[in-house]
C-alpha cells in the first residue's frame, strides 16, 4: 500500500478521533485496517472465483463448453 495511503488514513482518523473508540493510537489502527484489507483480498478473490465472478459488479462471461 502507497505510504501517502497510510499517512491520509491516519489523518483522516485522528480528524475524527476514531481511534478513541477501541483506545489504539491512530497510526496502530491505520496499520491494522491497512493488514486486514491485504489479508482479506486472496480469500474474497478465490470466493468470487469459485461464484464464477471476476467482481460482484462483474460477472465472468462463461465460454460455451464450460455452461452445463
Amino acid at each position: 500500500m502507497k505510504e501517502n495511503f497510510r499517512t491520509d488514513l491516519i489523518k483522516l482518523l485522528n480528524r475524527y478521533s476514531i481511534e478513541n473508540e477501541c483506545d489504539m493510537p491512530d497510526f496502530l489502527l491505520a496499520d491494522l485496517l491497512i493488514g486486514t484489507i491485504k489479508a482479506i483480498g486472496k480469500p474474497i478473490k478465490k470466493t468470487l472465483d469459485w461464484h464464477g465472478c471476476d467482481s460482484v459488479c462483474h460477472p465472468k462471461v462463461k465460454v460455451k463448453s464450460e455452461v452445463k
